[in-house]
């Protein structure tokens, strides 16, 4: 069934039987229903190609042991096997599910330190005395929210602080407390001041360049979630409850994050982040934008995409918001049938990696005509977007074709590509949504760059 289809495909594992056919061992036994179901969908995880999506209904049923999960009734009624009070969280995981296939998962956590991170005030308490380690069961708890964010981060997730607090007294905890998991190593921006929550969660989503739709806000006060609930209401935010063995679960039931094909891109997005510092100094340190791309040594690898770079290549067409012409999606062994291609950037602070891709086709040799093209948001105001142009004027006239048309959806979000198509004087058509580039008529210095191709 699944190669009959290239479509993106969500589909749940066979859950478990109602009445177990070999009592307490049906489980363990060879000759069990719920040993061959286990067995079963441990196939299915294995052989899945990369464009299905699996929800283990067995873990929903463990994570959710307060419903009442299997309903025989219902089952010999409508052949439905799950109860009515498990549809809602079913049908979350799916429409979670969704978005991340659609590129629309969080990205980014943003936490509170006191009685978050860990129990009590730490401008009062100071760092030895706040409440973390395992020996209670509340800083256990705390240590084990710690270490929950951690893997949060190794799997790419944005890790942020956004505290009232005064900063040196905030960061001694996690240099001075031997019973802290988390380091500042694992913290992209840290935020303690005394503005409020909300400016300082808008000035997080700017410093990374990332929609206001992609963080998660995690507080323990109701009035500090209440205030960003009403001046962000784009944040998912989350309201901790009084005991921290629960937080963990709080925030994993969200199920916001989406690590269905977790690539090295993903976890190297955290050390571009990073570098942000870095590259802002350097930035308001030269004369001129053109002084600062130039020290910057930038690089480019164009790669025809295949099976090694495919992968990475059909998430950035469903994961990129900011510069995505449309919403066309391709599964990995689609696009390598297709002429498309990775982009690769480097720099002097660092390698990203494939951040971009572009698919296209020759139209009988009178234009070429671009099914998509997505840059990561990492990569901005590098003038990438004008080298790429500039290849596929190569690749035109390659083809003796004088025309490059795109395919174009204007977005609330794609925002920073409306600009660079408004520079480039390029117009939407009134007829069709497409973009047109006649490369005769194009003025060349608008491409100006500083990028070399490797």
């Amino acid at each position: 069934m699944w190669n009959s289809t290239n479509k993106k495909i969500i589909q749940t594992t066979f859950e478990p039987t109602f009445y177990p056919y070999l009592g307490e061992v049906d489980a363990v036994n060879s000759g069990g229903y719920l040993h061959y179901i286990r067995l079963v969908n441990s196939i299915l995880n294995e052989k899945k190609p990369s464009n299905v999506y699996l929800i283990d209904i067995e873990s929903l049923v463990f994570r959710n042991e307060r419903a009442n999960w299997g309903d025989a009734r219902m089952y010999n009624l409508t052949k439905q096997p799950f109860s009515m009070e498990t549809i809602p969280i079913l049908s979350n995981h799916i429409c979670n599910a969704a978005s991340g296939m659609l590129g629309m998962s969080k990205k980014v956590i943003v936490v509170d330190l006191d009685n978050t991170l860990w129990g009590g005030i730490i401008g009062d308490d100071g760092f030895n005395n706040i409440v973390v380690g395992p020996e209670t069961p509340e800083g256990e708890a705390f240590q084990n929210f710690q270490r929950y964010l951690k893997q949060l981060t190794e799997k790419g997730i944005v890790l942020c602080i956004c505290s009232k607090n005064k900063e040196e007294i905030a960061k001694e905890a996690f240099s001075k407390n031997k019973n802290m998991i988390l380091e500042l190593n694992d913290i992209t921006i840290f935020k303690a001041n005394y503005l409020d929550k909300a400016t300082n969660i808008k000035n997080i989503s700017k410093r990374l360049n990332l929609g206001l739709d992609s963080i998660i806000f995690v507080d323990d006060s109701k009035f500090e979630c209440e205030q960003v609930k009403k001046n962000l209401p784009e944040v998912l935010t989350l309201n901790l409850p009084d005991d921290p063995s629960e937080f963990i679960k709080l925030v994993d039931d969200t199920s916001a994050f989406y690590f269905n094909n977790i690539t090295k891109e993903d976890i190297s997005r955290i050390a571009s982040y990073k570098k942000l510092s870095k590259i802002d100094d350097d930035f308001k340190s030269s004369k001129s934008i053109d002084e600062f791309l130039k020290s910057i040594k930038s690089k480019v690898i164009l790669e025809k995409t295949n099976v090694n770079n495919s992968e990475r290549a059909s998430q950035l067409l469903s994961k990129t918001n900011q510069f995505k012409f449309n919403s066309n999606t391709f599964l990995a062994k689609e696009l390598i049938k297709k002429n498309s291609f990775c982009i690769f950037y480097e720099d002097k602070y660092q390698n990203y990696g494939n951040i971009g891709v572009v698919v296209y086709k020759v139209i009988k040799k009178d234009y070429i005509l671009i099914e998509n093209w997505v840059l990561s948001c990492r990569v901005f105001s590098r003038r990438l977007e004008h080298f790429i142009t500039q290849y596929l004027i190569k690749i035109a006239k390659k083809n003796n074709c004088k025309k490059i048309l795109f395919k174009f959806e204007k977005t609330k979000k794609n925002l920073y590509l409306q600009e660079f198509l408004n520079q480039l004087k390029i117009g939407l058509s009134k007829k069709s949504q497409t973009c047109k580039l006649d490369i005769n008529y194009l003025n060349q210095d608008k491409l100006k760059n500083y990028i070399k191709l490797k």
